[in-house]
């Protein structure tokens, strides 16, 4: 197994896991929620990692027409019915011979910036490591908010293939760098529509 990783900043891209099922928001994906005037949670999260100099933004999804007019290339997972560790399985398959890491977010966090994405990246490529996954004051894995070696993509698939389908379980196994970050609000996921309407109104608050 690989044991060390070797590259810079430039080197990695994102991926924003989209493929969650809508049925909490009435069937309405929730990565388009509005959290603010003509703004998705999507468009936040693509804005973030851009401005964080990640240049490539892919969303691995299968409901390809409902993210059609994102800016960024929509990519199917490779297989249905897994859960997140096919999207990330079909990224990392994406960005293969093009970069040597993937980052990657849920589709979930209004609050996410630029400060947590570049932590990430540079907590995985001073460690050496072959993932740095986020950790919240409380020990709270982030398990969707992770770094991974694009060369651990046949170990990813392995797992699927030996019914595998929680991804913390699996960095743990792999000795995943922990990244803590002790405010867990950038994390907030907007998992129900009363989710979405505490973070409005928290938002509210700040302005």
């Amino acid at each position: 197994m690989m044991t060390e990783v070797t590259l810079g900043k430039d080197r990695i891209a994102a991926a924003i896991l989209a493929g969650g099922g809508a049925a909490r928001h009435d069937g309405f994906p929730k990565g388009l929620l509005e959290v603010s005037p003509g703004m998705s949670i999507i468009d936040v999260e693509i804005r973030q990692l851009t401005s964080s100099g990640l240049e490539k933004v892919i969303i691995v999804t299968n409901d390809s027409e409902s993210y059609r007019h994102c800016e960024a290339q929509i990519v199917p997972d490779l297989r249905s019915g897994i859960g997140p560790l096919a999207g990330i399985e079909a990224a990392l398959a994406y960005y293969g011979q093009s970069h040597d890491a993937t980052l990657f977010l849920p589709c979930d966090l209004p609050g996410i910036t630029t400060n947590e994405i570049s932590r990430l990246q540079a907590a995985f490529i001073s460690n050496s490591g072959l993932v740095a996954v986020a950790v919240t004051s409380d020990f709270l894995w982030e398990p969707l908010c992770t770094v991974v070696h694009n060369g651990l993509l046949k170990t990813v698939s392995q797992a699927i293939e030996d019914g595998q389908r929680r991804p913390q379980r699996l960095w743990r196994d792999l000795g995943a760098i922990a990244v803590h970050f002790e405010d867990a609000t950038p994390f907030f996921n907007v998992n129900t529509p009363q989710d979405l309407a505490r973070w409005q109104a928290r938002s509210e608050k700040t302005l």
